[in-house]
């Protein structure tokens, strides 16, 4: 008897509402009340364009996205190590920090090889051009293989 009241009530809501409802649901693992919600979402049907276009148009925006974050925290990082104005490490410590930066550019450029798209319009997006040190050493190749799944994964490739 509950069911049929509760429905109504989920149908008057906005799709918002219904969404947040929806996620506190699920989250409560409560796939009866999610069932009733989303059955209550009213169905529409829409022209758009091809979804490829729209899974890559938000891969690359998820890609700025991470890359930028990854950037900021990867060049906080080289902030805090041992490095004489040049670029040149002092220690260990500052030289497997620039070694991270050099995997994260590596990785940028070439998960966006392989997208064909230019690495400069991920950086303009996320803010990090502009800002190229000239950092002597070579890719951190544990972290040039965490990068690049991480770039490819966001980026939708796979």
């Amino acid at each position: 008897m509950r069911k049929q009241p509760i429905n109504k009530l989920y149908s008057q809501l906005t799709p918002h509402e219904q969404a947040n409802l929806a996620f506190e649901a699920a989250m409560r693992k409560d796939e009866k009340e999610v069932a009733l919600i989303l059955n209550a979402v009213e169905q529409k049907t829409y022209v758009t364009g091809h979804a490829d276009y729209h899974i890559r148009s938000q891969g690359l925006i998820y890609l700025s996205g991470i890359f930028g974050i990854t950037y900021w925290k990867s060049f906080f990082k080289l902030s805090t190590a041992n490095i004489n104005p040049t670029g040149v490490a002092f220690d260990s410590l500052a030289q497997s920090r620039i070694n991270q930066f050099i995997a994260l550019n590596t990785a940028l450029i070439n998960v966006c090889t392989l997208l064909k798209i230019d690495p400069e319009a991920i950086r303009e997006f996320a803010e990090c051009q502009g800002i190229t040190p000239d950092f002597k050493g070579t890719a951190d190749e544990k972290f040039l293989e965490k990068y690049t799944e991480l770039f490819t994964i966001t980026a939708r490739l796979t």
